[in-house]
């Protein structure tokens, strides 16, 4: 997204981007910390209004996943070994925040139990699933 089509001024972004960790101000001019800027952008950009200071702890959450994850992607893509399993993680964490943010819908069962099927050839395969 460019960022001339951000309705978020510069200014808002101030409760995302400055951060200070252990007392030390974190160094806004690497490369990481410019794709962090993005991602946490695009997500201001979708949230369209100035985040509750909550919000804006769950945007630098869900923008260091989006970070770690896109990181792994790219090793991926390199053909570059990574973890696996912390991308699992790093993927499911990232979905949870991005809920809670209310910019991801969580997966619910559509199916209703109990239903009567009306597919005889269906019933039977749905019959045999549960004796096993």
């Amino acid at each position: 997204m460019s960022n001339s089509n951000r309705h978020i001024e510069t200014a808002d972004l101030s409760a995302v981007f400055n951060l200070e960790i252990a007392g030390q101000k974190v160094d806004g001019r690497t490369v990481a910390a410019r794709s962090f800027r993005v991602i946490a952008g695009d997500l201001m950009d979708q949230l369209a209004r100035q985040p509750k200071p909550s919000e804006a702890v769950m945007i630098r959450q869900a923008a260091t996943l989006a970070f770690l994850c896109d990181r792994d992607t790219a090793h991926l893509i390199a053909g570059e070994k990574f973890d696996e399993e912390n991308y699992r993680r790093n993927t499911q964490a990232l979905g949870g925040v991005l809920i809670k943010l209310g910019m991801a819908a969580k997966s619910r069962d559509v199916t209703k139990r109990g239903s009567k099927v009306d597919d005889p050839f269906a019933e039977a395969i749905n019959a045999a699933a549960l004796r096993l």
